[in-house]
């Protein structure tokens, strides 16, 4: 069983890795938006629609561990 402390320390880096992956998501959106008119021609890049569908699965990753620990905080498991 975990230390509060140990606790702590798991739910201040979900809480960072979801951030920068939220963050990451956010500008991969960004950047295929502007390739639609009237900044651009319509066309995504490949790339730009990988790095998006890579950030988003980052980002679903990190809020399933963000959930996993409201739930354990909701249901008393964490304190």
């Amino acid at each position: 069983m975990a230390t509060p402390e140990e606790h702590r320390k798991e739910e201040k880096e979900a809480i960072e890795r979801e951030r920068i992956a939220f963050e990451r998501r956010q500008k991969s959106l960004f950047a295929v938006m502007r390739q639609f008119y009237p900044a651009g021609n319509g066309v995504p890049t490949r790339e730009s629609l990988n790095e998006a569908e890579g950030a988003e699965r980052e980002w679903q990753d990190a809020r399933a561990v963000m959930d996993r620990i409201s739930a354990e905080i909701r249901s008393g498991k964490r304190r």
